[in-house]
């Protein structure tokens, strides 16, 4: 608490003991006879104060910014120490102490300052940038040592001349005022890396009052004109304050560095553009103030004027080089990408079009080859995205290691790449070069000590075979890799104008389902679960049906697979789940108490990881306990990353939400890993039950036997003949479902004056039998299975 508090008392002593100084000036600086020890002695616990700050400061860093800090706490100590020795000589001797030890107190201030900033961190510029920057100091200090030179310097000379060392200590003082000066400029220029920008302009502020202190200071003391007690005398203990200031807003780690493209570095930036200009107006305007009457300059030429405007020359002609090497830094960024350096996407497509305009006219070919990494998110989820980038740049320099000649390799995405091969005289030139590249990916990458395997696919389209138009080859190349995706990836396929028919196809059941979204014209069918012992109902599976009114019916397995590949399959399968649960809500409150609903869940819906917190929302939005539903998975959607399944079944399963393993004995590691999986419903493929032959009858037992020795219940998908249910019947199949018992339907809204007239335990006796041999709960209409 102490350590916390120290700080804040310190800076609020500082603050007071520099505004009772202030208001001392300005109410008269009385009594008089007190005037020399008071308005002398007030500095000293000023700059003890400001420089405990300091140090307190550097002691919560380290390294050369704590170094920094205790330079700047020594140098303002030691010009309160030396204004408390000339406080302590006055008194003592009852004369001005000149030249005496204060005097090493004061001049120690500015070194010790210039060290302290030198040993901040700074951000680093180029050569040019430097060397325009140290002219900018020096045009600056020149005018201002000319300046001192009228207002100081020469009176200085006149009064100590015949007293060598009183003159050269004499002389420090301008001197010193130059260095800060330049200290000041270099300060704003060279910006210290760990001083925000409040730091950094409260700390230039103390050094600009400590400045125009000393300079009026001279100034009126050549004219014989400064007393004791004169407002002039707040400028030091101000400037004390913000040093004091400056410290205090650094503790805790306050100032960070700035990152590199923040909005603080087009502050630097435009600081770094105005500073050199305003210098050169400054410097002038100094040069005809100088030459006035009323500063008794007579001259007809200052030997300074005519430095300064050389140097003015040159800076500007630095600037000139400086522009133009930022010119063609822009260009060059424009074009390429900031992270492999290899081309972006700007010019690729004007690039092309020359290409084959070229290949036209001498009879050659051009391919364009777009390549996508395949497992670079795997690599950014491992092991980062630094990690990633870094990947990225070895992938773009291997890939570049096989181009020759003019072809052209570009990133045009996060981890997409095109190459565009010149000059071709045949086909097998561009596949050739695309087995190459395949090649440069797969060899393993080393990622934080660890061997990385990554693979390609590429699309490859030829001009002018396939087009003879930039964008449209561009497309069919993305359009070439999407299809080699499709077919495992690690490969490279060509264009085939019936993929471009499929991708036109895809974009335009994205922008349909989009708008089937927003329109809500989907609508949720549901098929029976009936026990094969007793034939009751004792669940519905919710499946998804959709008429466009553009397109017409659209098959699931037709925009499914679309709204997993365009991110539409988590809102669609959201929207699915709160009509089920909303439907088997209201089949509870008419008459089907222990009915469930069974719904479908995407492989990249369960692979979220906020899946089951969804659940969880939406089961206490619907008002329903976990059992009222059960989600049907794919092993596909599990064995991924089986550990991270299993912990999300068994949160499932806390909730009371059963999980169905659907399609079951359609995979090849479904045995393996059933042991792990804690799922309680195994769905058998309808592709079992077609197949009730001798061999399909062993199958099944098979299943039946393993899954209630794992104490699974067993539901039997696609029976559509008695002589199929009474078999699985027979080979104690708990559940079925198929058209026999019903074939999917809508549910029919329910009457609200019905359902207020009855009562769940009264309408349980609705589940009958339909006419058509289907059993419904209320609000299903009945579908024949003829």
């Amino acid at each position: 608490m102490n350590h916390t508090l120290q700080p804040r008392g310190l800076l609020v002593a500082l603050v007071g003991l520099a505004t009772l100084h202030l208001l001392w000036v300005l109410s008269g600086a009385g009594p008089e006879h007190l005037r020399p020890y008071l308005g002398n002695f007030i500095y000293f616990p000023i700059y003890a104060l400001s420089a405990a700050l300091a140090l307190q400061t550097g002691r919560r860093h380290t390294g050369t910014e704590r170094q920094a800090w205790t330079w700047l706490a020594l140098g303002i100590f030691s010009w309160g120490l030396g204004q408390a020795v000339y406080t302590y000589l006055y008194i003592v001797t009852d004369t001005n102490p000149f030249p005496s030890l204060a005097d090493v107190g004061y001049l120690a201030l500015i070194p010790c300052f210039l060290l302290g900033i030198v040993h901040f961190p700074r951000f680093t510029h180029g050569r040019l940038q430097n060397a325009a920057f140290l002219l900018d100091i020096v045009i600056v200090v020149l005018a201002f040592g000319d300046l001192l030179w009228v207002l100081d310097v020469q009176a200085t000379v006149e009064a100590y001349r015949g007293q060598p060392f009183a003159l050269s200590i004499a002389l420090a003082y301008p001197l010193t005022d130059l260095v800060l000066c330049a200290l000041l400029l270099g300060l704003i220029l060279w910006r210290p890396r760990h001083l925000s920008a409040h730091q950094l302009w409260t700390l230039a502020l103390g050094l600009v009052l400590f400045l125009i202190g000393d300079l009026v200071y001279a100034y009126r003391t050549s004219k014989e004109l400064y007393e004791l007690g004169q407002p002039l005398d707040a400028l030091w203990s101000w400037g004390a304050v913000f040093f004091g200031l400056a410290a205090y807003a650094s503790r805790a780690g306050a100032a960070r560095a700035v990152p590199v493209g923040t909005s603080q570095g087009a502050r630097t930036s435009a600081r770094q553009l105005l500073v050199p200009n305003a210098a050169i107006v400054v410097t002038y305007a100094l040069f005809f103030l100088l030459h006035t009457p009323l500063l008794g300059q007579h001259e007809n030429f200052d030997p300074v004027v005519g430095v300064v405007t050389l140097l003015v020359l040159l800076r500007q002609g630095l600037g000139l080089l400086d522009n133009a090497r930022l010119h063609r830094r822009l260009a060059h960024q424009a074009e390429h990408d900031h992270l492999t350096g290899l081309y972006n996407r700007v010019n690729l497509q004007p690039y092309l079009a020359d290409a084959i305009h070229k290949a036209c006219e001498h009879h050659h070919l051009v391919a364009v080859l777009f390549l996508d990494l395949d497992r670079m998110k795997l690599v950014n989820d491992s092991f980062g995205h630094p990690a990633g980038d870094w990947v990225l740049k070895e992938m773009g320099a291997r890939l570049a290691g096989v181009m020759q000649g003019e072809h052209i390799l570009a990133r045009v995405g996060g981890d997409e790449f095109v190459v565009i091969l010149t000059g071709l005289d045949h086909v097998d030139q561009a596949a050739r070069t695309a087995e190459r590249l395949l090649a440069v990916v797969g060899a393993p990458v080393q990622v934080q000590g660890q061997q990385v395997f990554l693979t390609a696919s590429i699309g490859v389209t030829v001009c002018p075979r396939d087009t003879d138009d930039a964008e449209t080859a561009l497309k069919q190349a993305d359009i070439a890799m999407y299809q080699a995706k499709r077919q495992g990836k690690n490969t490279w396929r060509w264009f085939d104008e019936r993929d471009n028919l499929t991708a036109v196809e895809q974009v335009r059941l994205d922008t349909h389902l989009r708008l089937a979204l927003a329109q809500n014209e989907f609508e949720v069918h549901y098929q029976p679960i009936v026990g094969l012992g007793d034939a009751g109902v004792v669940g519905y599976e919710a499946l998804l049906r959709w008429t466009s009114p553009v397109l017409g019916p659209v098959p699931p397995a037709k925009f499914i697979p679309v709204a997993e590949a365009h991110g539409l399959i988590e809102p669609l399968g959201e929207w699915v789940l709160r009509a089920a649960l909303a439907q088997v809500r209201t089949w509870r409150r008419t008459g089907g108490p222990t009915v469930y609903v069974s719904v479908n869940v995407s492989p990249l819906q369960f692979s979220r990881e906020g899946f089951v917190a969804g659940i969880a929302a939406l089961l206490t939005e619907s008002t329903l306990r976990g059992e009222a539903l059960m989600l049907e998975l794919t092993e596909s959607a599990l064995i991924t990353d089986v550990p991270t399944s299993v912990g999300k079944l068994r949160e499932l399963r806390a909730l009371g939400v059963r999980v169905a393993l659907d399609d079951f004995g359609t995979g090849y590691s479904s045995l393996s890993y059933l042991r792990q999986l804690p799922v309680q419903v195994l769905k058998v493929d309808r592709s079992f039950v077609n197949a009730l032959d001798d061999e399909g009858v062993t199958l099944v037992q098979a299943v039946v036997t393993m899954a209630h020795g794992l104490g699974l219940m067993v539901v039997a998908e696609g029976i559509e003949e008695t002589g199929q249910a009474e078999t699985l019947r027979t080979l104690r199949c708990d559940l079925g479902q198929g058209y026999l018992f019903g074939r999917p339907a809508p549910a029919v809204p329910v009457d609200p004056a019905q359902e207020q007239r009855g009562s769940p335990e009264s309408n349980a006796g609705k589940l009958e039998r339909g006419q058509s041999g289907g059993l419904f709960a209320p609000g299903l209409t009945a579908v024949s299975s003829d």
